[in-house]
């Protein structure tokens, strides 16, 4: 009998340590890549262009990006993490081109797109002027970074 009491505590907690461990990693998902991020290097290579990215703990994001025009443009909408997948939803209904598989470190983030080029993003904060002076009205044929 006490052999029985001390397997069906051991089940018990592992169940429940099954359950807390599912729970802290899908609250802490977001937690991965929320802050500032400037591209650095584009499938190994220093860009010609500046991407800005703003990943927010409530599951927005915004892009200011400096890639088809002289101007920046600013794209927001929402992003989801499972597992080390990151995707997003523009905020017109449309997705990114490519879901990311994502790595992170104290300073950097590797986002490797489904055909396998690198972004690497170094955590910095995007400069104030650039925040203030956006280019929101962009016309159709800009193409988002993401």
């Amino acid at each position: 009998m006490k052999y029985l009491k001390i397997l069906s505590l051991v089940a018990l907690s592992l169940v429940l340590m099954t359950a807390c461990k599912n729970k802290d990693n899908n609250k802490g998902d977001k937690d991965a890549v929320v802050g500032e991020w400037s591209l650095m290097s584009w499938n190994e290579e220093t860009p010609e262009f500046h991407v800005y990215i703003s990943f927010a703990a409530d599951g927005s994001f915004a892009i200011y990006q400096q890639v088809w025009s002289l101007d920046y443009e600013l794209f927001t909408g929402t992003y989801t993490i499972k597992g080390d997948t990151l995707k997003g939803t523009y905020a017109d209904g449309s997705k990114w081109a490519s879901e990311y598989k994502f790595a992170k470190t104290d300073n950097t983030l590797t986002l490797v797109d489904s055909v396998d080029v690198t972004s690497v993003y170094e955590k910095c904060a995007i400069p104030e002027e650039i925040i203030t002076e956006v280019n929101t009205t962009r016309s159709e044929e800009v193409i988002p970074f993401l």
